[in-house]
């Protein structure tokens, strides 16, 4: 979860993080590391929308940093799965 905030504009440090706790996975026998690598069609899952303006991200803007290193291959779409363990981030938790 700590390594999503950077999903918008993940730089090679963040890539080398995330091979980190793949490798460290993969040493559970009895578990799966699963990594689809074809464009998933979420088209027929209705969007929410939510009302942020009582919450921390109130009046939250998307933005790429000015200094986000240029896409080197296709697009890609990413999925997080949301549990409620966050307290660990002081930030957005």
């Amino acid at each position: 979860m700590a390594l999503s905030r950077f999903r918008a504009c993940p730089h090679q440090g963040h890539l080398d993080r995330v091979k980190r706790v793949i490798r460290y996975l993969s040493k559970f026998k009895h578990g799966v590391n699963r990594i689809r690598t074809d464009n998933i069609d979420y088209s027929n899952i209705p969007k929410k929308e939510y009302d942020w303006f009582y919450t921390c991200y109130a009046g939250a803007r998307d933005g790429i940093p000015k200094d986000c290193p240029t896409p080197r291959c296709n697009s890609a779409v990413t999925t997080t799965y949301i549990d409620a363990n966050l307290f660990h981030d002081m930030i957005s938790g």
